[in-house]
């Protein structure tokens, strides 16, 4: 049985982003580095722990994006995965999470012997959360989300815990799955000094649109404008200094104009 954590590389959550006529450039991360989506901590632990615990002979982290995505991938082995990919091509950049989930698909049916494939619960930029279902959908696999725990798997078969809003439930399918996971599953590992020293000579294949079989059905059914996605609303309001005599005339006028304007 081998395992895959998909991962995406995001901005930091301290970045600090410049805004141009109201649109927030992503290219100026205010001097930040890029990191593993937070979210996805928690997947690449637990499929570390499925190799760990579970019996799993590979623990994969894949990822697409650019060339520099080749540093999330690197932290992904520095904690423990055995193998990394990158899926990188420019006819997939921009792609929306369909496209997204179509690559990512490809490639996982690509690598083989996959029975388990893991995601964080969404990623911190785009928030949709989509990515981790479509991905089930492409691949025909049933979809588990919101995972807190993974109670048992064998026998073809694997036992979950979910975390709902109306409280915990259990749920049993068969493999092979796809599983969004939540914080409360684990606690994500620090990389070792001999891991960080091995991941960083490591050379991560890197396949092509082509080479997943992408190319001609065309992975990104449509393109992501991230310049105008989050513009800074225009700022409104007025201000009205309230006067009187003494402090309490202050200080009643002011509670009359709450009560009038239904603060209070």
């Amino acid at each position: 049985m081998k395992a895959v954590v998909c991962v995406k590389q995001t901005p930091s959550t301290t970045a600090v982003f410049s805004v141009t006529n109201g649109s927030v450039s992503w290219d100026d991360p205010g001097g930040k580095p890029n990191v593993v989506n937070p979210w996805d901590e928690y997947a690449v632990e637990e499929c570390i722990r499925l190799k760990e615990n579970h019996g799993a002979t590979d623990a994969i982290a894949l990822s697409m994006g650019d060339a520099s995505s080749d540093e999330a991938l690197k932290t992904c082995l520095a904690m423990g995965c055995t193998d990394a990919v990158l899926v990188s091509d420019a006819t997939l950049s921009g792609s929306d999470t369909l496209g997204t989930a179509k690559a990512l698909a490809a490639a996982i049916e690509k690598i083989g012997g996959v029975e388990v494939a893991l995601f964080g619960k969404q990623a911190i930029d785009g928030d949709s959360g989509h990515t981790p279902v479509q991905v089930a959908r492409k691949l025909g696999w049933t979809p588990l989300t919101y995972v807190s725990a993974i109670k048992a798997i064998g026998g073809g078969s694997i036992t979950v815990e979910r975390l709902t809003d109306d409280g915990k439930e259990t749920v049993t399918t068969k493999l092979p799955v796809v599983l969004s996971v939540i914080k409360e599953i684990n606690e994500p590992r620090y990389p070792s000094f001999m891991g960080i020293r091995k991941a960083s000579k490591a050379v991560i294949p890197t396949w092509t649109a082509a080479d997943i079989g992408v190319s001609d059905a065309g992975a990104a059914t449509a393109k992501t404008d991230w310049s105008n996605v989050y513009p800074i609303p225009p700022r409104e309001g007025e201000t009205e200094i309230i006067t009187g005599d003494t402090v309490e005339e202050q200080v009643r006028k002011l509670v009359d104009k709450l009560f009038e304007e239904k603060v209070i």
